[in-house]
């Protein structure tokens, strides 16, 4: 019982970190366009899809991660296009690349916590 909490917050865990990973390559794609004339920046949404797969299992009593992916979006509301019709803001992504960096390096020392708990309760089961 407590190894199943464990690994259904290790599952959970490690879609984060690969979303958070993948958010910061989208973001360091748009950095490199930064300068291209008419690229159109995107952005990351995981949050809200593993909330909803959240949702849905403390109805059902069951967690489904099938169908948690990262959902890679247009960036459109809340930035201006600059006359070369480019809408990417060099620091507005830097300040993202860096708070996601900072949500991966807490996923990451929270799957070694995880990992120390299951070692911890495997060595004390006998």
């Amino acid at each position: 019982m407590i190894l199943d909490s464990i690994t259904t917050q290790s599952t959970i865990l490690e879609s984060a970190l690969q979303a958070a990973e993948y958010k910061n390559q989208v973001i360091l794609n748009n950095l490199a366009n930064a300068d291209t004339p008419g690229f159109k920046g995107k952005h990351v949404e995981f949050e809200s899809v593993l909330n909803d797969a959240l949702e849905t299992s403390r109805r059902t009593g069951k967690l489904d991660m099938s169908g948690v992916m990262p959902k890679l979006m247009s960036k459109h509301s809340g930035y201006s296009v600059r006359i070369d019709e480019n809408n990417i803001d060099a620091e507005t992504e830097l300040t993202e690349f860096y708070k996601n960096s900072a949500k991966y390096d807490v996923i990451t020392n929270s799957i070694l916590n995880n990992t120390s708990r299951i070692n911890f309760v495997i060595a004390n089961a006998k």
